[in-house]
């Protein structure tokens, strides 16, 4: 491993593989690791937020409203989810509801899909009914 120049304050390695070739960098190199991973890891799943918060997505000129919400639960060790699914972004935007939960009102809900009359997909977030198991008679 051998330092190249500084650029911009960033020092810059190349490291050698076995064969003594210089290893070309990736962009996963370069990735960086956010504190929440996108809502679709829990679609269908109960979960219990306490916590919402905006988390806008900007890819150039464009920003898209998003929130990022805290759950209770941990999902394969995440408990912080983001999402811009717009039902879901208008639902969590409520000021009411955010107060509430600053407050420590514990929201049980999940996330479905549902479909337009046209047909097309979309996600939305509805309160979670405890799952209980019926008999038949």
């Amino acid at each position: 491993m051998y330092q190249d120049d500084d650029r911009a304050g960033i020092t810059l390695v190349k490291t050698k593989n076995k064969r003594g070739c210089t290893r070309i960098a990736s962009l996963s190199d370069y990735a960086t690791v956010g504190d929440s991973i996108s809502l679709k890891q829990i679609d269908g799943k109960n979960f219990t937020i306490i916590g919402i918060e905006d988390s806008d997505y900007t890819q150039g000129d464009e920003i898209t409203k998003g929130v990022k919400i805290t759950t209770e639960e941990d999902f394969n060790g995440m408990s912080k989810f983001h999402t811009t699914r717009i039902a879901i972004v208008n639902k969590l935007g409520n000021p009411t509801l955010r107060e509430d939960i600053k407050k420590g009102l514990k929201l049980k809900v999940k996330v479905i899909t549902s479909q337009t009359k046209k047909g097309k997909d979309f996600f939305e977030l509805v309160d979670a009914v405890a799952e209980t198991k019926q008999e038949k008679i």
